[in-house]
């Protein structure tokens, strides 16, 4: 019995950590898509002065309890977006369509903007969505080149 409750236990444990690492890259995929679309319209001149805070306001009155859209988060968004860009928008490579193949992995080529051809350095996109969002901004905040990131 011992060793049919270890067992058990692994799975549970493996299983939780698969789901918690594929909940990270949902979440970064959004935020780098909500800094995309921020940075697109924030940088052009599309929206005014205020434009953040109001959409964050808005999202809290129409998500009650939703967390993490704050005026300083949106814009943790654009800036992880903008800092990040040059080396994921690229063309998905033999690694990224053999995870695409993997039903339980998501494919992280159709997550991000793809428009052109990957160069050597490039960072590997698991590795990328491997680390939380603050994580991220704290690299970024303590960083001031891509080489140092």
């Amino acid at each position: 019995m011992l060793a049919a409750v270890k067992t058990i236990k692994q799975a549970i444990l493996e299983s939780q950590y698969r789901a918690a690492k594929l909940v990270n890259r949902e979440q970064l995929a959004l935020y780098y898509s909500i800094g995309k679309f921020v940075s697109e319209n924030s940088r052009e001149g599309t929206w005014g002065t205020g434009a953040i805070e109001t959409i964050s306001q808005t999202l809290q009155k129409e998500l009650p309890g939703l967390r993490g859209f704050s005026p300083s988060n949106i814009k943790n968004m654009r800036q992880f977006y903008e800092q990040w860009s040059m080396l994921t928008n690229r063309q998905p490579t033999a690694v990224d369509m053999q995870t695409s193949e993997n039903k339980d992995v998501i494919n992280t080529t159709q997550l991000l903007d793809i428009n052109r051809q990957p160069m050597a350095g490039d960072l590997d996109l698991m590795d990328f969505f491997a680390l939380g969002f603050t994580l991220h901004m704290e690299i970024l905040a303590k960083t001031q080149n891509l080489e140092e990131r």
